[in-house]
């Protein structure tokens, strides 16, 4: 686990993680005050809505960036091939690169649900369960979305740059969750076979968007669909996995 210890101690080093984490609390907070200013009953829903959406913007802009760039320094500095001069495989590093990377993403998504829990948490005791639950769901939810992108953006910055590793990952998370529905509306009224099918094979990344359900309060979701879906992307994740394994290098040709 040497990469991974090199890769987490780098990340600590360059301290970004503190404007990340400063981000999310700060903006958890004096969003909902500006939001909500002339309704106070509002600025629960508010804060819910301000973490989750922080979450997934530091997410896109720094989570993804990192796993980009550190899979193009490892191909470049020459570190990939002395790693594999000690025997760690290729897809060996590409998994200390991606651990490394998530353990940063999931104390964000855990500090993102303890601001719903502790500022946003309802009165009711009944209704403070289904939050609580409801919370959950969304978090591992999350995990499960961005965890293969990760994967992919090492990938792409090792063989491509960091750039492409960046762009690449964000145009399809934010295509899976805004241009997915679109897509779906178009469908609807042209009855276009290549749409349908074009849906089909689309990663449909707003289902782990469960921020509307937190704000208007609707509950926890059933326990089937929430399985399905989480299997959804289980499978969206081994496919987007196995590429990214294939694609990564971990020296570079120059």
């Amino acid at each position: 686990m040497q990469l991974y210890r090199l890769t987490l101690a780098t990340i600590l080093q360059r301290k970004v993680w503190v404007i990340a984490l400063l981000w999310l609390i700060v903006l958890s907070v004096v969003l909902p005050n500006i939001m909500a200013y002339n309704n106070p009953t509002l600025i629960e829903p508010a804060r819910a809505q301000s973490a989750w959406v922080s979450l997934w913007l530091i997410t896109m802009i720094w989570i993804i960036f990192q796993a980009a760039r550190f899979g193009e320094d490892n191909a470049r500095s020459g570190m990939g091939s002395y790693f594999l001069a000690l025997g760690k495989s290729h897809v060996n590093q590409l998994l200390q690169i991606w651990l490394a990377c998530l353990t940063f993403l999931i104390p964000l998504v855990l500090v993102t649900i303890g601001i719903c829990l502790v500022a946003a948490m309802p009165g009711d005791p009944q209704q403070a369960e289904v939050w609580t639950v409801l919370n959950a769901q969304s978090g591992l939810l999350f995990i499960f979305a961005i965890a293969p992108l990760l994967l992919l953006a090492s990938s792409l910055g090792s063989r491509l740059g960091s750039t492409a590793g960046l762009v690449v990952p964000v145009f399809l998370l934010l295509y899976g969750l805004y241009g997915v529905g679109t897509i779906g509306m178009m469908s609807d009224k042209t009855d276009s076979a290549f749409l349908d099918w074009l849906i089909v094979f689309s990663p449909h990344y707003h289902l782990a968007d469960l921020t509307e359900r937190l704000v208007f309060r609707l509950g926890k979701m059933v326990w089937s669909e929430y399985f399905q879906i989480l299997g959804y992307f289980l499978g969206l994740g081994l496919v987007m996995g196995s590429f990214s394994a294939l694609l990564f290098r971990a020296k570079s040709n120059a």
